[in-house]
């Protein structure tokens, strides 16, 4: 087997190792919350932010979201009883001027400046996770799987990706 290909599938197991596995049942819990939050987030063209934790008797919760700006939103310091897992926050409305529909730099780096994971939805219905460790973004799911703005027109852009690192995004962002 060529060198090549032998590296190539040691980093791919590398990467899936890595990573912060998350269960079904998590995915499920962040979809159906997310899903709601981005009604309103659309509605009101501004992010909504908070966290997603497990209470003592491991049922899975979020915080009350947040409102924030256009493209900023201000976590506060999860309560200290709650076992954090996630961040999260939406994206706001569709603006065809602006590059919504991925993960930020900013969104990335706060995660991992935290050491925590995140979760972002986009305009489109896209529902990314961010992960601190592997300091990546990839797409949970792609447009529509979460409500979508009626505005939104998909490829503004470029063709979006299913996952970035840290160093795709500064490039994207001009950083």
């Amino acid at each position: 087997m060529p060198i090549r290909l032998i590296l190539a599938a040691l980093a791919l197991a590398l990467a899936a190792t890595s990573a912060r596995a998350q269960t079904d049942e998590e995915v499920a819990f962040v979809r159906a919350f997310m899903a709601e939050l981005q009604i309103l987030s659309i509605i009101e063209d501004r992010e909504y932010c908070g966290h997603f934790a497990r209470t003592s008797d491991g049922r899975l919760m979020a915080t009350k979201p947040r409102p924030g700006k256009y493209n900023s939103c201000y976590m506060g310091t999860p309560p200290p009883q709650l076992d954090v897992f996630a961040s999260y926050h939406t994206h706001a409305a569709f603006n065809r001027d602006s590059l919504n529909e991925i993960p930020s730099l900013q969104d990335l780096q706060s995660d991992i400046d935290t050491a925590m994971d995140g979760y972002i939805s986009t305009p489109g219905g896209r529902l990314w996770f961010s992960d601190h460790k592997t300091e990546r973004v990839h797409q949970l799911c792609s447009i529509g799987c979460l409500p979508q703005d009626p505005a939104f027109r998909p490829g503004k852009f470029m063709k979006i990706r299913r996952s970035y690192t840290l160093a795709d995004l500064e490039w994207l962002m001009g950083d």
